[in-house]
C-alpha cells in the first residue's frame, strides 16, 4: 500500500493532468467549428469589447481572493481544499475563455 503522501501526490498529478487533457479537447473541439458555426456571433463580439475589462477585473479579483486564503495559512486539511478549489476556479476560467473562441 502507498504512503498517504504518495497517493495524494499521484491523485494531485492525475488531476492537473486530467484538467489539461480537458482543456485541449475542449480547445481541440473549438477549432474544428466551420464558418457559418463561427459567423453567427461575430456581430456581438464587434459591439462588446467592454466586456473584456470586467472580466479581466473579475478574474484578477478572484486570484487575488485566492492567493489571500492561502496566505492566511489555514489548516493542511483546508489549504489542500482551497488548491482543489483553485485548480476547478482556473479549469472553469480557462473552459469559459476557450469557449468563447
Amino acid at each position: 500500500m502507498m504512503p498517504r503522501s504518495v497517493r495524494s501526490t499521484v491523485a494531485r498529478v492525475l488531476l492537473i493532468f486530467g484538467s489539461m487533457i480537458v482543456t485541449l479537447l475542449v480547445a481541440w473541439m473549438a477549432l474544428q467549428l466551420n464558418g457559418p458555426q463561427v459567423d453567427w456571433f461575430e456581430d456581438a463580439r464587434g459591439n462588446t469589447p467592454y466586456f473584456a475589462y470586467w472580466r479581466a477585473l473579475l478574474y484578477s479579483l478572484i486570484f487575488a481572493g485566492w492567493t489571500t486564503a492561502l496566505r492566511s495559512r489555514p489548516l493542511p486539511k483546508d489549504q489542500q481544499r482551497l488548491m482543489r478549489l483553485g485548480l476547478v476556479g482556473f479549469g472553469s476560467i480557462v473552459l469559459v475563455e476557450l469557449s468563447r473562441v
